[in-house]
């Protein structure tokens, strides 16, 4: 995992963001047009070594500092934290790789797997899981290709603060060479769920078939993994006997603020120039 990527997983403890709230169980909307899709998940039992908590590259003071500037504590990117602001931001840190530790003799293995083609012959992308010390159930997204891999970090019930119950989904942006982005939605569901609606952001609705294999020592849940190509989604319902169990809403801001991530290819610009380019966007992005 890159420092890049590991502040990002840090700063959802920050955010305290949600995997996904259950709702009360309600009669789900009936769209006229609804597409049907199977994603092709096959189940596997493969080490993954590389998932779970990795230290970040820098060292403890320059990666807590960084930790407190994206915190939302400073919006001015020149701005300095304050020591107790920069110990608060190491405690939190620690605070999370404590909870994210697998239990004492286990490790994490890769249960489920997905192939992209759209993003090249070879890529894929594995689902590994872990029990934690405290008994909750970690889960990582590993995507690989001819290039080699890398993950976003831990997600699920384990992270702190998180309210990840039913609906435990996290959605990944990457680019390739070509600076294209693609965005990939992971995680686990409720195993009880008979399928997963998806309302995408231009209003076409997809109800996806939960064809992942159920996690070994937690089977409430099943693994999920769908190649959302160049979409984003509004809406994710989660749904047994055509009633929702569990539901998460995306706002317009939230859409256009994830967008803002691919605006320019990253070798067009100097960092200085990327973060004003991309602070902008969030700019014109966020609520008004």
């Amino acid at each position: 995992m890159t420092g890049t990527r590991a502040l990002l997983v840090l700063l959802g403890i920050l955010a305290l963001s949600a995997c996904g709230s259950s709702s009360t169980t309600q009669p789900s909307s009936k769209p006229q047009k609804t597409a049907r899709i199977i994603p092709t998940i096959e189940a596997i039992d493969e080490p993954a070594p590389d998932a779970g908590w990795q230290p970040l590259p820098d060292d403890a003071a320059t990666s807590s500092r960084d930790l407190c500037l994206s915190g939302g504590t400073n919006t001015d990117r020149n701005d300095s934290c304050t020591p107790d602001e920069v110990e608060k931001a190491r405690q939190m840190e620690q605070m999370f790789e404590q909870a994210v530790q697998p239990a004492k003799g286990t490790e994490p293995r890769a249960i489920a797997q997905l192939q992209l083609p759209t993003r090249s012959p070879t890529a894929r992308v594995r689902l590994a899981v872990w029990r934690t010390q405290s008994n909750k159930l970690c889960i990582e997204s590993d995507e690989e290709d001819e290039d080699g891999g890398g993950g976003g970090g831990p997600s699920g019930p384990c992270v702190p603060g998180t309210r990840c119950a039913k609906l435990c989904l996290d959605l990944d942006g990457s680019s390739g060479s070509n600076a294209v982005y693609f965005y990939l939605l992971s995680g686990v569901v409720a195993s009880e769920a008979d399928d997963l609606r998806l309302t995408l952001d231009d209003g076409r609705v997809e109800d996806v078939g939960l064809t992942g294999p159920v996690v070994p020592g937690f089977p409430k849940y099943r693994a999920f993994m769908l190649d959302l190509g160049r979409d984003l989604y509004r809406r994710i319902e989660l749904r047994r006997d055509e009633q929702v169990i569990a539901e998460e809403t995306v706002s317009p801001a939230e859409i256009g603020m994830t967008r803002c991530g691919e605006i320019v290819p990253p070798m067009l610009l100097s960092q200085n120039e990327r973060n004003r380019e991309f602070d902008q966007c969030l700019h014109r992005a966020a609520p008004k």
